[in-house]
């Protein structure tokens, strides 16, 4: 016995520079239909969520794995071209181990944080030694930084 099969027509839409079956370059029917940019604000925070995942050594693989996702939605993440929704980004700010705001530090001209606790973003970039130097660097005078410079840089 068949059964009748319904189909839903639905508008069409095709990529400049289409071809059809014979390879002869399709005409868009829809000139103004583009492709939008990414947000700055989405491509700044996919940034964040690759400098710190590198910081930790995971692979996009592994991060994208201990959050249930595939390692192409973590490089369309941190590409900018997919947005990352609260929810997700809070999974995301817990497996890298870093406060929320951490994403949006270069983004806010002050950083949200508690009175308790003085984050600098870059202390979430690091690892624990390498912010520790890079701060005790930064309270170095002028002088002092140019010879651990000279001698670091031979």
């Amino acid at each position: 016995m068949l059964t009748r099969v319904q189909y839903l027509l639905l508008p069409e839409y095709q990529c400049e520079g289409a071809r059809n079956r014979r390879g002869s370059k399709v005409q868009a029917k829809n000139s103004q239909f583009q492709t939008k940019n990414p947000h700055f604000i989405d491509v700044s925070i996919g940034k964040r969520i690759r400098q710190r995942r590198m910081a930790m050594g995971l692979t996009q693989k592994a991060l994208g794995n201990s959050l249930g996702v595939s390692f192409q939605q973590i490089q369309k993440y941190e590409k900018g071209l997919n947005r990352v929704s609260a929810s997700c980004l809070l999974e995301i700010a817990t497996q890298l181990q870093v406060p929320i705001s951490f994403f949006y530090a270069d983004l806010l001209t002050k950083d949200i944080v508690s009175k308790d606790h003085h984050a600098h973003p870059d202390q979430y970039i690091y690892s624990a030694q390498e912010f520790s130097l890079l701060k005790n660097f930064r309270e170095l005078t002028r002088k002092k930084q140019q010879a651990i410079w000279c001698l670091i840089s031979d």
